[in-house]
Formats: C-alpha cells, sequence, structure tokens
C-alpha cells in the first residue's frame, strides 16, 4: 500500500502545486498573459482509428483535419521543454491510442519524468498477451475502455465495426495481467456512454462489471463532437437527438428548452492545452481541426505559444473584454457552448 501510495505522490512537486494554484488565482482574478504553465495536457497520439463512431469526425471520416500518429521523437521533444511542469498527460484525444506503436515507449519516457498518463481505448482489436503485459508495466495511471453496450444487440450501434466480445475478452486480459504482475497502481475503468440503444442495459453492465472485477463509470453522451462549439444545442439537438436517451438523468440537455442543464465558465484556457500530434496546438480537445491552432510546437517554444496574442485574446474573449483577434473561442462562446 505505502509503495502504491508513493507512486502517486512522486508526480508532485513545488512547481507543479504552483501550476495548479496559479491556474485557479490568474483565472479568478482575470490575468490574460499567464505567470505559470498548464499543470494537465492532452497530447493527441494520433487521430486514426478502427471504429466510424458516427458522433465522432474521425468515425466520420472528416477530411478538415490531416491524419498521422504522433511520433515518439516529438513527444520526447514536447516533456523535454515542459514535462517539469506536468502532473497529467491525457495521451489521447482524436484516435485510438492503441495503434500508435510507439504508444508504450511514450508512457515510460513520461513515467521516468515523474507524469501521470491516462490513456482511453476502444480495445476492440486483437492484444497479444507480450502487449497486455506491456501496457500493465508501463505504469498507466488509468486505462480508460470505451465501451457503449452491454451486449452483442447494442455495441456495434454506435461502435461501428467493434466487436463486444473483443472488447470483453481484451478487457479481461488486462485485468488478468494487473493481478499477475501486482500492479494495484494502474486502474482500469470501464466507460459506458449512455444511449437511447443502450440505457435500458445499464443495470446489465453494472452487474457484467462486477462480475468481471472492473470499475465502471456510466457517462452522459455529447452529440456530435466535431459539431458541437460551431452551432447551437437547439441546431446540434435537430439533428442528434435521436441518440439521447429518454431517461433526463443520463441526458445532458433539457429537451423541452432545447438547452444544456448545466453552464459552466470555461476556465480551460488557464489551466490546459492540447497538443495535436502533428504539434499544433489547441484551447480544448473539443477542437478537431488544426485550422484553429494556436501555434505549432514544433515551430515555436510553447513558452512563446501559450501567452501569443491568439491565447491572449481568447482569453480575453471568455472573460467579456474586447479585442481584436478572433480564435475560435469566440465562436465557441457564441454558440452558448461554454459547458463543454
Amino acid at each position: 500500500m505505502l509503495k502504491d501510495l508513493l507512486k502517486h505522490l512522486r508526480i508532485y512537486s513545488t512547481r507543479k502545486l504552483y501550476n495548479l494554484v496559479m491556474g485557479k488565482i490568474q483565472f479568478l482574478i482575470g490575468s490574460t498573459h499567464l505567470y505559470y504553465y498548464p499543470a494537465k495536457i492532452t497530447i493527441e497520439s494520433g487521430n486514426i482509428c478502427n471504429l466510424r463512431c458516427p458522433l465522432c469526425p474521425t468515425g466520420q471520416k472528416d477530411a478538415s483535419a490531416s491524419k498521422g500518429l504522433l511520433s515518439f521523437s516529438d513527444f520526447k521533444r514536447i516533456i523535454d521543454e515542459i514535462g517539469k511542469n506536468l502532473l497529467l498527460i491525457r495521451l489521447y484525444n482524436w484516435g485510438e491510442p492503441l495503434l500508435n506503436k510507439e504508444l508504450i515507449k511514450m508512457v515510460e519516457y513520461a513515467d521516468k519524468h515523474r507524469i501521470a498518463v491516462k490513456i482511453s481505448t476502444n480495445l476492440s482489436f486483437p492484444i497479444e498477451d507480450a502487449q497486455a503485459e506491456a501496457l500493465i508495466n508501463a505504469n498507466l495511471q488509468k486505462i480508460y475502455i470505451s465501451c457503449d453496450g452491454a451486449s452483442n444487440s447494442t455495441y456495434p450501434k454506435y461502435h461501428i465495426d467493434g466487436d463486444f466480445n473483443r472488447v470483453m475478452s481484451n478487457m479481461k486480459l488486462l485485468l488478468n495481467k494487473k493481478r499477475q504482475l501486482r500492479n494495484n497502481y494502474t486502474e482500469i475503468i470501464w466507460l459506458f456512454h449512455v444511449f437511447s440503444h443502450n440505457e435500458h442495459e445499464i443495470n446489465t453492465a453494472k452487474s457484467t462489471a462486477k462480475d468481471i472485477g472492473i470499475k465502471l463509470t456510466i457517462n452522459k453522451i455529447r452529440t456530435d463532437m466535431g459539431k458541437e462549439i460551431f452551432e447551437t444545442a437547439e441546431k446540434s439537438l435537430e439533428r442528434d437527438s435521436k441518440w439521447l436517451p429518454g431517461n433526463p438523468e443520463y441526458n445532458t440537455f433539457n429537451m423541452t428548452e432545447k438547452k444544456p442543464k448545466n453552464k459552466f465558465n470555461c476556465d480551460l484556457l488557464w489551466k490546459e492545452t492540447v497538443i495535436n500530434w502533428d504539434g499544433c496546438i489547441l484551447p480544448c480537445c473539443s477542437v478537431y481541426s488544426e485550422t484553429h491552432s494556436f501555434g505549432n510546437i514544433k515551430e515555436d517554444s510553447f513558452k512563446n505559444i501559450w501567452n501569443n496574442q491568439k491565447y491572449i485574446a481568447a482569453r480575453k474573449e471568455v472573460l467579456g473584454r474586447n479585442n481584436n483577434t478572433k480564435t475560435v473561442c469566440h465562436v465557441c462562446k457564441a454558440n452558448d457552448y461554454l459547458y463543454i
């Protein structure tokens, strides 16, 4: 137990705690030029996927973003520049991370620099025993498994080209490897997003998760993830309401008013950032295309990009201040989508 606790605590440092605290303070006081780095970031391992999920731009084969996989050399360059500031890396975004053959190497490099890493996978492809062992040995903090169904009849309705039985088999393989290797640090979590076609299976999913010994998290779905910040909630619902569950407990929207139930003041520009596989830096994980990039870490330092004209303009927009530089954050706010 002590060994596992130390694994969790070793990622912290005075610098990282300073970044966490300053992220809250500078947002609250309305600063637009920031004197710290984000402590938690997303680095996209690639935007290629084996599935065709209908609400995902990658699954739709949306060509507005260039396709590829993050190289280890680019990942290393990022860590060497800003790694000492990072508590957490989400090593996924618009693709399937396990399709990147250098993923384990990246996780190990981050672990060496005392940075926690999370991945999210559909796990719907063959996984060899050695690959499962490497995943568990890599010291990932969390492995999320996106499986939106509890049977062969519901799973492929959203996870098109997926194989439910294979996902279940792979889940069990990872859980067995975790036990065999006595890894109490890595947490394996089944993510079950509630749709109209699978909401009747929530209890089945809970029962299955209990039987195989995996933690289950029930999540609410979003409308089309590549379009959501570029349109109003009403327009999203007009197109995608067929996917939303009937039970209001699991629905993000008030279906009568055609509005989201909850809203919040977006503070992501102060606390986080997203780096695409090709080095483009984006304000959050809701932005799909590099068209809206704030800069490229292959061409400029993160230090310069973090406080460049676009970042400062976007922060001013969120704070309601006048500025002459338009960014994707202006579009997001205009469409009332700062809650995503």
